[in-house]
């Protein structure tokens, strides 16, 4: 039996994402302890079997191998078309509600200095809502090629550029096989970086697609800035109402390279690494104020609420967070943390703060 049980102990541990360490601290033991039950050195207390099962979400037979281990898939959503396409509606909301047309501007204007014409490169354009951004700024005679894989999306970016006088291109290509056939002036993407297994390959790629000089610009989130950054009239701390941390549910995600929470912040080592100059980071100054009693900002209001409620996190229930590391028990507390905030933002006078964490990091060739 002290075979099965570390070999479930192992098992059960890695399908989760955690590290030995992180079991240890669940448990309250020491690290060297997960090693020898994993090792079959020592055997767990009969205290800590249940501790174990309830954790794991298995009963106590499945720990001690008396009924088979049920094998978990993938669950990484990122790597196929069908997610986005699902999900289509709620990304598009998603980027108007984190983005600042004035700031975006003063980068493009006054901090990238883009006075010239310029041809433009972005990786995983999407529907083309960072390249008609661009291309709405850009000196005449400025030219954009939009490179992405999934054709519902290619098809609304041409409809999205018809009626405009921007040349433009667009290329239906998978961007990991994607080869340069010439260089241009800037390389960019919008929320790519997070979302891919290999960071590092890419901005190799898009290295390889710049001029000698050239400017690339990521522009990437932070969710540990936007947790930070989030206060609603719901939160009482001397009540023990704070909004619970996320980082261990995101730390999951980023073992299983599901996505990076951190990219943001993570993008300017990246660059440094790959031999890029003068490396720069600018922070989004929007913050977002969700105030369904101010009738000016109904279109904000519309679009906070939608995107809160479609989150993966709200709509899946425990299923998400116990997937991702989190014991049962503290699945619910997320779980209930959701309801009492929908709660209240269905009361008569909620209201909440949310930093964007959106950085943009460029830097030269």
């Amino acid at each position: 039996m002290g075979r099965q049980v570390k070999l479930c102990i192992k098992e059960l541990r890695e399908q989760r994402g955690m590290t030995q360490k992180e079991l240890a601290e669940k448990m309250q033991v020491s690290f060297q302890t997960i090693s020898k039950w994993e090792n079959g050195v020592n055997m767990p207390d009969i205290t800590n079997i249940p501790k174990l099962a309830d954790l794991f979400e298995v009963s106590a037979d499945v720990l001690l191998g008396l009924q088979p281990m049920e094998q978990k898939t993938d669950w990484r959503k990122f790597d196929g078309v069908d997610y986005w396409n699902t999900n289509r509606e709620l990304f598009k909301i998603w980027k108007t509600l984190y983005w600042n047309e004035d700031y975006f501007s003063f980068l493009v204007k006054d901090v990238w200095k883009l006075t010239y014409p310029v041809e433009l490169l972005e990786f995983g354009c999407g529907f083309g809502y960072l390249g008609m951004k661009f291309m709405q700024l850009l000196p005449e005679g400025s030219r954009y090629t939009g490179i992405e894989l999934d054709e519902k999306e290619l098809s609304e970016a041409e409809q999205l550029f018809a009626e405009t006088p921007y040349a433009h291109m667009f290329l239906k290509q998978d961007i990991y096989e994607y080869e340069p056939k010439k260089k241009y002036d800037i390389v960019v993407a919008l929320y790519l970086m997070s979302y891919i297994r290999h960071p590092e390959q890419m901005i190799e790629k898009m290295k390889a697609s710049l001029k000698s000089g050239g400017i690339i610009i990521l522009i990437d989130s932070n969710m540990e800035v936007e947790q930070a950054g989030y206060f609603s009239g719901l939160e009482k701390e001397e009540n023990g109402m704070r909004r619970p941390d996320f980082t261990e549910i995101w730390e999951s995600e980023v073992c299983h390279k599901e996505r990076d929470y951190r990219m943001g912040t993570k993008l300017p080592y990246l660059l440094k690494k790959a031999g890029f100059q003068d490396v720069q980071v600018r922070i989004s100054d929007k913050v977002i104020v969700y105030d369904p009693m101010d009738k000016a900002k109904k279109d904000e209001n519309a679009i906070f609420r939608y995107v809160y409620e479609h989150e993966d996190s709200f709509r899946e229930g425990a299923g998400f967070f116990t997937i991702r590391g989190a014991g049962y028990h503290r699945a619910l507390e997320y779980v209930d943390y959701y309801k009492r905030t929908k709660d209240y933002f269905d009361s008569e006078e909620p209201f909440a703060v949310k930093t964007s964490g959106l950085y943009f990091v460029y830097a030269k060739l």
